[in-house]
C-alpha cells in the first residue's frame, strides 16, 4: 500500500478527529474495489488503493481536506454510494474522502423540490417524497444511489425519465468545493436565497461542470444541492406485493400497467412519437426480454431451466416484439379513464399489441419501473458487463440504434464472450417524452479474465462502429476519460472545452478522475486516430485482445 506521510496524516486527524482518518491497509482494500471486473492477481482488485480514507461531516471539513491535499501536492477523490465502488480512486495513494456522514435531507413540499447531501440514497428521497405527494428520479443504478452523485458528476439517466427528466436537468442550486479547496455556492444559493435554481441569481455553472456526462470526480467535491421533485398521484407509503426477491407494488384503481409491442423497431418509434405528443404515460422503458426474465425468477437456475423448457412468460421472451413496459397514473377515475382510451387507440392505429402479462407479473414491473430495485439482478449471470455506445439522442435515431447494437452482438468480436441468448440487450429509458437514452448491455463472466477482456472489446468496437458511420446514431454520453479525445473532436471538439475546463480549475491535476478528461492528452487518444484503422480487422484481433486482457489487469 501507498500511505501517506505522518505529517499529512496528523494533519487531516486534526481537521476531523482521528476516528475519521483511517490508513488500516484492510480499509484501504475495501475501497479499491469494483464490480465491473478486475484481477485476482492484485491485493486489492483494482490496484489502485487510497493512501488513506477520510469522513468529513461537512463542506467546510470537505475544503480543509482538499486544501491540505493541494498544500501536499496528493492527489484527492470523492464519493458517495451508487451501483459498485464505480467511484474508486484512479491513482494509488490519493485520498479517498467518503461522504457517507453527510447524508442531510429536506423536503420542501411547496417548492416540489428537496435539499440534498452526498449519502442521501433515491430510495431514501423517493420515500420521504412519497409522503407529501412528490415523487424523486431514480437511475439505473436503483434506490441505492446517490441523487447528488448523479445530479452532478454522471449521466443521470434512469427508468422512470418519462415523467422526471434525468439528473442533468433536475439539478437545482449547488455546493462545491473547487479542486483548489474553495468553497463557491451556484445559482440561489450563491445569493443567499436559498436553493431553488441553478441559473438567474448567482453565477450559472451548471454547463460548465456537468455538461451531459458529468466530470466523474475530476472537477472537486459537490457537498449540497436543490433538486427537483414532481407530483405523486399513488399512496403515502407504497404497499409490498410478493416475497424477496420477487416484490411488487399494489397497484391503486388510478395506476394502469400495460406490456405493449411492435414487430418492427420503426412500427414501435413511429408510435412512441404518438404517445410523446398524447402525454399520457407517466412510465415508459424499455427492459431487454432477457432480463425481464432475470427479474421474474428467483435465481439462475430458474431463469435457465425455464429458458431451456420454453417455460418463460410471454414478457420475458424475444419472440414477443419490440415494445415499452407503461405504467399509466391518474389523480381521479375520469383522468385514467381518459388516459386508457388514448392509449387504447394509439396501439390500435399502430399496429401494437398488448403481451400478456399476470398481476405478479404487473406489480413486479411496476416496482422496477418506479425505484429500479430489481436493475441490479439482470447482470447476475455473470456478475459483470459492458455496454455500447449509450446514445442520448432523438426518439427518431431509435430503429438505427437497435439495428446496429444487434449487429454488434452478431460481430466476431462479441461471440463467445457474451452470455446473453439473444443479441437485444437493448435497455431504453426515455427523457421528458423529448429524446431517448439506450444501450445494449450484455454479460459476461466477471471471473474469467479473457471475457471480460472480450466485452471490454464489444465496448470499443461499439464506439469504433458509431464513428465509422459519422454519426447517424446520435450522440454518445460515455465519452470518459480516452474516449472523450477519441471521439469528442466529431461533437463540436467538445474534448478541447473539456480540457481548458479541468486546466483552469484544476492547475496542479489533484482531483483525481481517471475517468475524466486528463491536462494533456494521452498517447493512446494521440496513437487512435491510426490505430482505429488496424485494430478492428480481423488480422489484428488478438492483438486488440491481448492489449484488453492488459488493460483489465
Amino acid at each position: 500500500m501507498t500511505l501517506l506521510s505522518t505529517e499529512v496524516f496528523n494533519e487531516l486527524c486534526t481537521i476531523l478527529g482521528a476516528a475519521y482518518v483511517n490508513r488500516d491497509d484492510n480499509f484501504l482494500a475495501s475501497h479499491d474495489w469494483v464490480g465491473i471486473g478486475g484481477s485476482s492477481a492484485t491485493k486489492t482488485l483494482l490496484g489502485n488503493p487510497p493512501g488513506a480514507i477520510v469522513l468529513p461531516s461537512s463542506t467546510e471539513e470537505v475544503a480543509a481536506v482538499v486544501k491540505t491535499c493541494v498544500k501536499h501536492g496528493i492527489k484527492f477523490k470523492a464519493h458517495s454510494t451508487g451501483y459498485g465502488n464505480l467511484a474508486g480512486v484512479g491513482t494509488a495513494g490519493s485520498v479517498c474522502i467518503d461522504l457517507r456522514r453527510m447524508n442531510r435531507l429536506q423536503i420542501d413540499a411547496a417548492n416540489q423540490m428537496a435539499i440534498l447531501e452526498p449519502y442521501v440514497t433515491a430510495g431514501q428521497l423517493l420515500a420521504e417524497a412519497r409522503k407529501v405527494g412528490l415523487f424523486c428520479h431514480v437511475i439505473g443504478a436503483g434506490p441505492v444511489h446517490s441523487p447528488l452523485a448523479s445530479a452532478t458528476s454522471f449521466c443521470g439517466v434512469g427508468l422512470p425519465g418519462n415523467f422526471t427528466s434525468n439528473n442533468a436537468r433536475n439539478l437545482l442550486s449547488l455546493e462545491w468545493v473547487t479542486p483548489m479547496g474553495e468553497i463557491v455556492r451556484i445559482g440561489s444559493a450563491g445569493s443567499g436565497e436559498d436553493w431553488f435554481t441553478g441559473e438567474g441569481p448567482g453565477p450559472g455553472f451548471r454547463g460548465i461542470l456537468r455538461g451531459v456526462l458529468g466530470s466523474l470526480g475530476g472537477l472537486g467535491v459537490f457537498t449540497k444541492i436543490g433538486y427537483k421533485l414532481h407530483p405523486w398521484s399513488g399512496p403515502q407509503k407504497m404497499e409490498l406485493t410478493g416475497r424477496n426477491p420477487l416484490l411488487g407494488m399494489r397497484l391503486p384503481p388510478n395506476f394502469k400497467f400495460h406490456q405493449v409491442a411492435w414487430d418492427s423497431w420503426e412500427a414501435m418509434s413511429a408510435a412512441t412519437f404518438e404517445f410523446n405528443a398524447a402525454n399520457i404515460v407517466t412510465v415508459m422503458t424499455r427492459v431487454p426480454p432477457d432480463c425481464i426474465g432475470l427479474m421474474l425468477t428467483q435465481t439462475n437456475r430458474e431463469y435457465y431451466d425455464s429458458f431451456k423448457s420454453g417455460q418463460l412468460p410471454p414478457v420475458a421472451r424475444s419472440d414477443a416484439g419490440y415494445g415499452w413496459s407503461m405504467l399509466l397514473t391518474a389523480y381521479s377515475d375520469e383522468e385514467i379513464k381518459y388516459k386508457e382510451e388514448v392509449f387504447d387507440a394509439i396501439v390500435h392505429r399502430t399496429g401494437g399489441r398488448e403481451v400478456p402479462t399476470t398481476q405478479e407479473e404487473q406489480e413486479l414491473l411496476a416496482l422496477t419501473l418506479t425505484t429500479s430495485i430489481h436493475v441490479g439482478r439482470s447482470g447476475r449471470r455473470g456478475m459483470g458487463g459492458g455496454t455500447s455506445m449509450g446514445v442520448l439522442d432523438s426518439f427518431a435515431l431509435l430503429p438505427k440504434v437497435a439495428k446496429l447494437t444487434e449487429e454488434l452482438m452478431e460481430d466476431p468480436l462479441a461471440k463467445g464472450w457474451m452470455i446473453n441468448a439473444h443479441p437485444d440487450q437493448n435497455w431504453m429509458w426515455p427523457s421528458e417524452g423529448r429524446h431517448f437514452w439506450t444501450e445494449n448491455a450484455p454479460n459476461c463472466d466477471r471471473t474469467d479474465l479473457e471475457a471480460t477482456a472480450g466485452n471490454m472489446e464489444y465496448t470499443l468496437a461499439s464506439f469504433n462502429k458509431a464513428d465509422q458511420r459519422g454519426g447517424d446514431v446520435g450522440i454518445s454520453a460515455f465519452l470518459i476519460g480516452d474516449a472523450a479525445d477519441l471521439y469528442g473532436p466529431g461533437l463540436g471538439h467538445v474534448n478541447d472545452w473539456m480540457r481548458k475546463t479541468k486546466n483552469a480549475f484544476d492547475p496542479q491535476n489533484l482531483s483525481d478522475s481517471k475517468a475524466y478528461i486528463q491536462p494533456e492528452m494521452t498517447t493512446v487518444a494521440k496513437v487512435w486516430p491510426l490505430a482505429k484503422k488496424f485494430l478492428f480487422r480481423p488480422a489484428f484481433k488478438s492483438v486488440l485482445h491481448n492489449a484488453m486482457k492488459r488493460l483489465v489487469t
